[in-house]
């Protein structure tokens, strides 16, 4: 699970549906979702390989007034509207856009990264989004904020006694530092910036414990060779996907937030 990079489907999704509010300008959106890539493409929408902003244009002319992200995983649809090509690419994908009339009808954007180059000369990444129709049926299931921060905290608490018991700490030292941390965090409060500027503080604080949680599964995956048996891993791995569901489902949560009261 990376935490370097935000999902790229999470910033297209809440700073589009801060642009459709008229909270941010085009010219942003298109800045905050393709920072970390060379360039962003988009086909299947009409015509094939158009660039971000004009594909964006292209939704808002045909009546999309929201978008929202799902990070699905196997056996964790997570907000995926049934089955069907978006289905299908974003399971893959790990990843994708809801973009919504109110009827519930829409598009469904997947994006596939790609890396050019090599270590040696550097590396750039293409983003190519893929468009599919979608329907959207059933009402919104979440999760939503208050989900998320009870998750948050209940696996917090849960990681910490899990990998204790079984000595994590041994394996991996920074496990141990990276869970104090997020402990403290929790009890402060903490900012962050990567949501549009009407997202409410508690989103950018889930946002950020999820982000930090993360680095505890990222951390304690590492393999340590013969210094753990057959049962501490396979508890561990048991401890560690049930992380990574509360850090998708608490990513969707805080992505999502828009609207949500202060």
């Amino acid at each position: 699970m990376s935490t370097a990079l935000p999902p790229r489907s999470a910033l297209l999704a809440c700073w589009t549906t801060a642009w459709l509010a008229g909270e941010a300008s085009l010219p942003e959106l298109v800045a905050r979702v393709t920072q970390h890539d060379d360039s962003h493409l988009v086909t299947g929408l009409w015509v094939d390989d158009l660039e971000l902003e004009q594909a964006c244009g292209r939704l808002r002319a045909e009546g999309v007034s929201r978008a929202k992200v799902v990070l699905p995983y196997p056996g964790d649809p997570l907000g995926l509207p049934g089955p069907g090509p978006f289905t299908a690419a974003a399971l893959l994908a790990g990843e994708g856009v809801l973009c919504l009339r109110t009827d519930g009808s829409g598009t469904g954007l997947v994006p596939v990264l790609t890396a050019h180059g090599s270590e040696l000369d550097g590396t750039v990444t293409t983003v190519l989004w893929t468009a599919y129709p979608i329907e959207m049926t059933a009402p919104d299931q979440g999760p939503f904020l208050h989900e998320a921060e009870h998750d948050l905290r209940l696996g917090v608490v849960e990681a910490t006694s899990a990998l204790v018991e079984l000595d994590v700490a041994r394996w991996n030292p920074d496990v141990a530092d990276t869970l104090r941390d997020l402990r403290r965090s929790a009890r402060q409060g903490i900012d962050d910036d990567e949501l549009p500027g009407t997202w409410p503080p508690r989103a950018r604080q889930v946002l950020v414990q999820a982000r930090q949680l993360a680095g505890v599964v990222q951390l304690a995956s590492q393999d340590v060779g013969g210094a753990v048996d057959s049962r501490e891993a396979g508890e561990r791995d048991r401890v560690l996907r049930e992380l990574a569901r509360v850090v998708r489902r608490a990513r969707v949560a805080a992505y999502n937030a828009h609207g949500i009261p202060q």
